[in-house]
């Protein structure tokens, strides 16, 4: 009996992806640009769509609206452009032309319902990998934030789990309090 090899994995680039975009073949916001592949995005619930809402608030107030991007691809690596929930740039995001590049951002925020696992592993990784200074994951089913500060590696060297009746200041505004209940559904 003959053994069949399996399917070859055919990686895309960024300009590929664009092109699929552009050319209306892939919806903007179904589908993220990780590690070469396109990955179709799970569908959100009302709980995380909320929650996205309440944290980019809380980070307009933080840090100005004009910093803020919500649900839109930044550009971590030469193959993935991963599509935080929100983000802080250093820059208004009128400036940026194209993807922000990770060295832009102060802060990526990931809203985790029924991603968790992802968040805690992929996505952290490719964030850590790219420099981001701080990420945070929303933990809506356990009400809690979870705080990644200075990357190294794959890693980051400090990681703090606030509950919601606890407050926490971002490293690019440690002037500012932001209570976790305020980012939670």
């Amino acid at each position: 009996m003959e053994t069949l090899a399996p399917p070859r994995r055919l990686p895309l680039t960024r300009a590929q992806v664009r092109l699929l975009v552009d050319g209306g073949l892939v919806v903007p916001g179904t589908s993220e640009y990780i590690h070469g592949d396109l990955l179709e995005k799970m569908p959100q619930n009302p709980r995380h769509v909320h929650a996205t809402k309440r944290v980019r608030r809380a980070l307009e107030a933080a840090f100005g609206w004009e910093y803020i991007g919500s649900q839109a691809p930044i550009r971590v690596s030469e193959d993935s452009d991963p599509e935080p929930d929100c983000f802080v740039l250093s820059r208004p995001t009128e400036s940026f032309i194209e993807t922000p590049p990770a060295t832009d951002c102060l802060l990526v925020v990931e809203v985790s319902d029924a991603t968790l696992e992802w968040d805690k592993t992929e996505k952290l990784r490719l964030y850590a990998q790219a420099g981001i200074a701080e990420y945070w994951i929303v933990d809506v089913a356990n009400r809690r934030l979870r705080v990644h500060q200075h990357p190294q590696a794959e890693e980051y060297l400090h990681v703090r789990t606030w509950t919601e009746l606890e407050s926490v200041a971002p490293l690019a505004r440690p002037d500012t309090q932001i209570p976790i209940r305020e980012l939670l559904p």
